[in-house]
This record gives structure tokens, sequence and C-alpha cells, in this order.
């Protein structure tokens, strides 16, 4: 197993409070984790337990109240800019097409559109959009909307990539093929990837680690390290060894008393 010093981004204990009016709501407490450089890590928990704070305060969005959150060994002071994120909502603006949309990315960031079209046009056709690469959001559906948001994080090969609960408005259907899609590109470019999910076997699916989130505020109950072969294929879900891991991790949701048993 690797070092703890060769983590790529280093949390420690930190801890986030938010107002509410006059109330003090605190988010997390006193948390401390390691992701490795290209490990796909997932934080599963209840709603509102903080799991999105912490995101937001690993990319430099939020600043933590006590502790910090370390990358490269450099303490993280605003907005870290070598990462792309995906959010549930994929944020695409109505009057441009797809490619546009991407290469928004490349405006902001003040790259070359000649060099990036092409990767940008790569990452469509790998989604399998390469018909669709001239339609306006309003011509898509949820689910392709979701791919162009993941190929415009991945347009300017960021070193780390943020996913808070990317497919959790989609069909069944279309979300399993969305996690086909996101490991395909991941395996190819290994990015460290920390992923939100509500969905215990999207994150046993997709993940190298599994960060079982405590309820408010947020705690890790247990780090579990995912030993399943990849690629993964739906099929593997029928498997023991995965409903092992699953099992697994409903048995500490339920002793942490978010699965309750009806009277």
């Amino acid at each position: 197993m690797d070092r703890v010093d060769d983590a790529l981004i280093k949390v420690s204990s930190v801890s986030k409070v938010f107002r509410a009016g006059t109330d003090l709501v605190p988010a997390i407490d006193d948390l401390s984790v390691d992701v490795r450089r290209g490990e796909f890590v997932t934080m599963v928990g209840p709603s509102g337990c903080g799991k999105t704070t912490l995101m937001m305060i690993i990319g430099g969005l939020i600043d933590p109240d006590h502790g910090n959150v370390a990358i490269h060994g450099e303490t993280v002071r605003g907005p870290f800019t070598n990462l792309g994120i995906v959010f549930q909502n994929p944020e695409l603006l109505d009057w441009r097409t797809s490619l546009s949309n991407i290469m928004l990315q490349i405006e902001i960031r003040n790259l070359s559109q000649r060099d990036y079209t092409p990767v940008a046009l790569d990452l469509l056709a790998r989604v399998g959009l390469e018909d669709f690469v001239d339609k306006y959001p309003h011509e898509l559906s949820g689910g392709m909307k979701q791919r162009v948001a993941l190929c415009r994080a991945l347009v300017h090969d960021p070193e780390i990539l943020l996913l808070d609960e990317p497919f959790g408005a989609l069909d069944a259907l279309t979300r399993d093929q969305m996690n086909y899609d996101l490991q395909h590109i991941w395996l190819e470019k290994r990015k460290t990837a920390i992923l939100v999910t509500h969905s215990i076997d999207e994150a046993v699916w997709l993940s190298d680690r599994v960060l079982v989130m405590t309820p408010r505020p947020a705690r890790i109950a247990e780090d579990i390290s995912i030993d399943l072969p990849r690629p993964r294929s739906l099929e593997m879900k029928n498997s023991a060894e995965f409903n092992t891991y699953t099992g697994r991790v409903r048995a500490l949701f339920k002793d942490l008393g978010v699965f309750h048993d009806s009277q």
C-alpha cells in the first residue's frame, strides 16, 4: 500500500459550521482523509450530511473553519484551478451548442481554441455524441446534457475531477450508461476522482474506495477499499463479492441510524 506521504490530496482535521439565522449548523467535524493520485474515491451518505461541503472545501470553493486541505503538499487557499467539476445540474448555456458549451472552459482559461477543439470533439465521440456536436441543450436528453457537462469538465485535462451527484436526476437506464461512460474515460485518463452520491451500488461499482459518511456533522464512519476487477460490468452487481460490499455499507448505515426497521 502507498504511504500516507504519497497522498495527492490531504484533508487534515477539517471542520465547518454554517449559520442559519441565529442557529449554528455543524456540517463537518474534525475530518481527515487522504486521496492518492489516480484513485477513484466516493463519499456516500444521507442527504445533508456534509458530503458536498467537503468536496467544495477540497476544491477551494469553501474555506474550512478549522483544519486544512493540501494538494501536492501545498495548502489550498482559494479555488484550485487544476480540476474539473460536474454537478447534478449540467448548467449548460442555452444559446451554445454542445461543442461551444465545452469550449467555454477553454475560453475562460484563455487557452488555445485551435489546440483544444480536437480534444473536445474526441471527448464527445467517446461518450457517443459525435452526431450532436452542433445541437443546443433543448435538443438533448438529460443524459446527453450530462455527457456534455462531463466533457466540459475534462477538456482542459485537469488533474482532479470532482463529481457532485452528477447522475442523481437521471433515469436508471441512463444512469447505468453514464456510469459506463465515466468508467471508460477514467480508466483511460486515470484522473484523481472524487464522487458524491446517495447510491450505494454506484459508489461500490465505480470506486477504488468508498467513504461511508455519518449523518451531519460529517465524519468518516468507515473507509472501505473495493477489491473488484476492472473494467467492471453491470453483471458484476449480481456477484457475491459485490453484494458483500453493498451489504457492508447498508449495515453501517443501519448502525448509524440512517436506515430504520418498519414498526
